[in-house]
C-alpha cells in the first residue's frame, strides 16, 4: 500500500523480486502497478525470470501500457516456461484471447514444437 520509492531494493537478486512480484497480489490497482513500473522500470527489464512474472501481473492488473514490450518477449523468447504462464493469463479473457491470438499467430513459426503443441492446446489455435 505505501508508494514503491520507499522499498528499500538494493541488493535485490532475481529470486527477490521473483518473490516480491508473486507475493504482491494477484493484481493491482492501476497506481500501483504504474507506480511499480516507474520507479523500478519492469516493463523493460532485460531479466526473462522477471519479465514473464512482471506481463502475468501487467495482465492481471490491466496493465496495458507493459503490452508492447510484453509482444515483444514473446516474439524473441522461446522457452515454453516463460511462453505458457503468459499466454495462460491471457486466454482468461475475451480481450486477452484474442491479442494472444494476434501474437501468437505471428510468433507460432518460430517456437518449437513442443512449446507450439502446449499453446495450441490453451489456445484453442486452429491453423
Amino acid at each position: 500500500g505505501s508508494a514503491a520509492s520507499g522499498i528499500d531494493t538494493s541488493g535485490w537478486t532475481t529470486h527477490h523480486w521473483l518473490y516480491f512480484l508473486r507475493t504482491i497480489g494477484p493484481s493491482l490497482a492501476t497506481e500501483q502497478i504504474t507506480d511499480l513500473d516507474d520507479t523500478f522500470g519492469l516493463t523493460s527489464s532485460g531479466n526473462s525470470e522477471i519479465q514473464c512474472e512482471w506481463y502475468q501481473l501487467s495482465i492481471n492488473s490491466g496493465y496495458e501500457k507493459a503490452y508492447p514490450a510484453m509482444r515483444d518477449f514473446l516474439m524473441k523468447v522461446g522457452r515454453r516456461k516463460f511462453l505458457k504462464p503468459i499466454y495462460t493469463q491471457l486466454a482468461k479473457t475475451p480481450d486477452g484471447k484474442e491479442l494472444a491470438l494476434d501474437i501468437y499467430g505471428e510468433a507460432r513459426p518460430g517456437y518449437h514444437a513442443v512449446s507450439v503443441n502446449t499453446l495450441d492446446d490453451i489456445l484453442g489455435y486452429e491453423q
